[in-house]
């Protein structure tokens, strides 16, 4: 809240002229009772335009302390939001598969929320109440010291009490936090998996699983608010007590007689003014302590060390030369706890301007290779060099640049058809250039017959959409970045027999004069690659062109006998 601290001390003022009416109110009332005591019926319209007066500086505090202070709030939710997307954004590809996106989703908008009610919410009745209370405690002092110590005296026991139920808050916040998230996170599975939900009678088990995280969740919340009830009655209790215990003494006769009848009566009505933000002031550790665990929930993914970009080397329009030099991986997640080599022991070279293909039965390591030239991930053991360039020493930005990246996993977002093939860095390129993109990657042959054309709304992930009209609209966002590196991750994959012979003659274009890494299953998609690399449990087992693979009758003429797809 730094960079807003004098909107927010503004509010503070509010608060403070808000606190102060509390005060002036039972000083009105001393005024008001000495008047009718007196008979000074004169008074009554000085007493009429007071009480006005006091009410109308209140809500005009209130009003402006509250305002201040939400819209503080409401900055913080947005740079705090902002922060946390764009540090996700550019976090390692680890984190993706290890998180969900439900329980990202989750501490983007559900912990930033608390986060700001502890921050702000929390803090506007901190300082109005606490302001209040200091206010009519000095207006107590000021009228009769002595019963006022009373009010002090009970303020050690109520810290008590909340510093033991500020530890049962944390845990339960923290417990809230996670139960929000798998719900996010059970949700997000069904709507992304809903077909195959419906087609094998899924609807039981996903009710029942779902219920389960919502009643955990309210299970959480249920304890949270009873803790906070009991807290708060309890200290009701004791400041109930206290006032108790100053009427008992203020009546004494030899007090009331050092006090006339409009002081004792601004007395009381000062203490029980005390009440409602005493009150105030415990409920808001329960809000405190949410805003805890969410900001922890919330730091634990900002601390986490972005991608490593140590390079100082761009690439500036490579030839596109690939060496692999030794190339060990493994990925460190738990169902890998066995450390189990996925790439071991790769070495070899992709001449600038090249077609390479990799194939191999599933498993076999064929993606994980091609993302490492993408820096997805990082080599354990061994380097790549682009032209002679370690990708370590490269900056990520430029590496990227120069590679085009189409694979079975199709990526559109809500949007127009052009606006997904001229995506990102590219949404500035000149309309024909989109346009012959699209042709190219025969887009054109089902967009020239939608309402829009290329401006249509494919809606989330390209609903609206085919699998094959899909996998051609990332096809023309690679023609239209015209990288000098190309990597087809299954890029026919999704296209029926008649869309790929549209399409094989223009992956064919766009592999000329470019090096190429090519992923396939089918292997009649490879056949005219000028070398053919075949991967078995992370290594290399086969090398060389499609006729001299057949002719050697090892595992990959075994697969292309097998008609493997």
């Amino acid at each position: 809240m730094r960079s807003d601290l004098g909107l927010l001390l503004v509010g503070f003022a509010g608060f403070l002229i808000y606190a102060a009416c509390d005060s002036a109110f039972a000083w009105w009332m001393k005024e008001l009772v000495d008047a009718i005591e007196a008979g000074l019926s004169e008074q009554r319209w000085r007493l009429a335009g007071l009480i006005v007066a006091i009410f109308l500086l209140r809500g005009a505090g209130g009003v402006i302390g509250g305002y201040c202070t939400e819209y503080v709030a409401r900055r913080v939710i947005n740079r705090l939001r902002s922060e946390m997307f764009n540090h996700i954004l550019r976090l390692p590809c680890a984190f993706y598969e290890q998180y969900s996106s439900g329980s990202v989703l989750a501490k983007l908008i559900f912990n930033v929320e608390n986060v700001a009610a502890s921050s702000t919410n929390a803090l506007r009745i901190i300082v109005r109440g606490g302001l209040t209370v200091l206010g009519l405690l000095a207006f107590m002092f000021y009228l009769n010291w002595k019963l006022s110590l009373l009010f002090i005296i009970v303020t050690p026991l109520m810290a008590v009490v909340i510093a033991i139920v500020t530890r049962r808050f944390r845990r339960l916040s923290q417990n809230i936090q996670g139960a929000i998230g798998n719900v996010g996170e059970r949700a997000g599975d069904v709507l992304k998996g809903y077909e195959v939900v419906k087609i094998f009678d899924g609807y039981s088990h996903e009710n029942q699983a779902f219920a389960d995280v919502v009643e955990n969740d309210r299970r959480h919340r249920l304890k949270l608010i009873l803790t906070s009830d009991a807290s708060t009655t309890l200290v009701q209790l004791i400041f109930a007590f206290a006032l108790a215990g100053l009427i008992l003494i203020a009546m004494q006769p030899n007090i009331l007689q050092t006090m006339s009848a409009g002081e004792f009566v601004s007395f009381v009505t000062a203490a029980g003014f005390i009440s409602r933000p005493v009150l105030q002031l415990t409920q808001v550790n329960a809000v405190i302590q949410q805003g805890v665990a969410a900001a922890d929930s919330i730091f634990s993914v900002l601390d986490l060390p972005v991608e490593k970009d140590a390079g100082s080397i761009k690439l500036e329009k490579p030839k596109g030369k690939i060496d692999f030099q030794r190339i060990r991986f493994r990925y460190h997640t738990a169902e890998n706890s066995d450390n189990q080599w996925v790439i071991n022991g790769v070495d070899f070279s992709i001449p600038a301007g090249t077609t390479c293909a990799l194939v191999g039965r599933s498993g076999s390591g064929k993606t994980t290779l091609a993302r490492l030239v993408a820096r997805f991930h990082d080599p354990v053991e061994g380097e790549i060099l682009i032209d002679g360039h370690s990708t370590q020493d490269v900056t990520i930005s430029s590496l990227r640049d120069n590679i085009a990246l189409v694979n079975q996993n199709i990526a559109l977002f809500n949007a127009s058809i052009a606006e997904n093939i001229a995506y990102g860095a590219m949404r500035d390129r000149d309309p024909e250039l989109v346009l012959r993109a699209a042709e190219h990657a025969q887009v054109m042959e089902f967009a020239s017959q939608l309402p829009d054309g290329l401006q249509t709304q494919i809606g989330e992930s390209g609903i609206a959409l085919s699998g094959g009209q899909r996998q051609r609209i990332a096809i023309a966002r690679a023609f239209l970045k015209d990288a000098p590196i190309l990597i087809l991750d299954e890029a026919t994959s999704a296209l029926d027999n008649h869309s790929e012979r549209l399409i094989q003659k223009a992956i064919e274009e766009l592999m000329q004069n470019r090096t190429s890494l090519i992923i396939a299953h089918r292997l009649s998609t490879v056949e005219h690659a000028d070398k053919i690399m075949v991967l078995d449990h992370g290594k290399i087992v086969e090398s060389g062109t499609h006729q001299s693979l057949l002719a050697a009758q090892g595992l990959y003429a075994q697969m292309y006998e097998q008609g493997v797809e």
